[in-house]
């Protein structure tokens, strides 16, 4: 019995904690071939770097549960805190109050995508595909094409400041992680999430309404993307119309590549945060190998076609078991 709790305990372990054991090992190797990569500064970048991918990537995982896609994350990300620091620059708004406008933004849009794809019925990938061109369009007009320096040093505080040996935005990353992992599995509306992805038509016969959680999906991504955004303006000083673009691709593969189902109803948080992390470490890599921005592209289409390439393999592990 004994050595067939240990057996079961491990395997647990293995299961629920599996890209952690995947992000330590792919860590070493990668260290090992490119040893600065393991010295604190980077090991700081890639802390700091992180943040923006995991913030993006647990938005994006909560519309795929539902079995959506949100492809407007980024636009919003640019979008949302402009419009915070134009609001701090001509309308005199304090800086916690830009803040809070910022989150709300990309939860107005969030909501604006998940009431267009659930009570107009357009496919997410084409409501938010618009979304995404039309904020770029306006961040564009918005900027005229230059980047906008943030003026506030209480907006860019969280990006630059150190409490002990870590970045502020690190600590502010780990409680943003804490309330998703509780909304997701310590609440009704988490769990919801799930049942709505994995069986919409039973979900609704078990009384739920699954439109109500599609909408607010899309405000939770909306919300995460508002969240980043701010966390890199305020790392960077300064907004422009793409700098949240190179976050696209692997606000998708992080989510797939650590257990979530493109077709919905499956999923695990805490190997999300391990799965952002791997991805982006592996990005990193490529820079430091001094491979051009086009490996960078090319590593993360590869990326995303061994993300999918996963979730189909494991759905047909799933069937042979079944």
């Amino acid at each position: 019995m004994a050595q067939i709790s240990v057996k079961v305990i491990i395997e647990k372990v293995f299961m629920d904690y599996s890209m952690w054991i995947l992000l330590l090992g792919v860590y070493i190797c990668i260290g090992a071939l490119i040893p600065s990569l393991l010295t604190p500064a980077n090991i700081q970048n890639i802390l700091v770097q992180g943040v923006i991918v995991g913030c993006l990537s647990m938005g994006m995982a909560f519309v795929i549960l539902t079995g959506n896609i949100d492809l407007s994350m980024v636009a919003i990300a640019g979008f949302a805190p402009l419009v915070g620091i134009y609001l701090m620059k001509y309308f005199g708004l304090p800086f916690y109050l830009a803040i809070v406008a910022t989150i709300l933004i990309g939860a107005g849009v969030g909501l604006l995508n998940g009431l267009m794809v659930e009570k107009l019925k357009i496919p997410a990938l084409v409501q938010t595909l618009i979304t995404w061109w039309v904020l770029w369009g306006v961040v564009l007009v918005m900027t005229g094409g230059e980047a906008i320096p943030v003026l506030s040093s209480e907006w860019c505080w969280i990006g630059s400041a150190w409490i002990g040996p870590l970045r502020a935005i690190v600590f502010a990353y780990i409680l943003v992680i804490i309330l998703i992992c509780i909304l997701a599995s310590s609440t009704r509306t988490g769990l919801r999430f799930y049942l709505t992805g994995g069986n919409r038509i039973a979900a609704q016969a078990a009384g739920i309404n699954t439109s109500r959680i599609i909408i607010i999906s899309f405000i939770i991504s909306g919300i995460m993307a508002a969240t980043a955004g701010y966390f890199l303006s305020a790392r960077l000083g300064l907004v422009t119309a793409r700098y949240a673009e190179e976050w696209f691709m692997p606000s998708i593969a992080a989510p797939v590549i650590s257990g979530f189902s493109l077709t919905g109803g499956r999923g695990n948080f805490i190997n999300l945060i391990a799965g952002a992390y791997l991805v982006q470490i592996i990005v990193i890599a490529v820079r430091l190998a001094g491979l051009g921005g086009w490996y960078e592209m090319l590593t993360q289409g590869l990326l995303i076609a061994a993300a999918v390439l996963i979730d189909v393999a494991r759905k047909k592990l799933m069937r042979l078991e079944y």
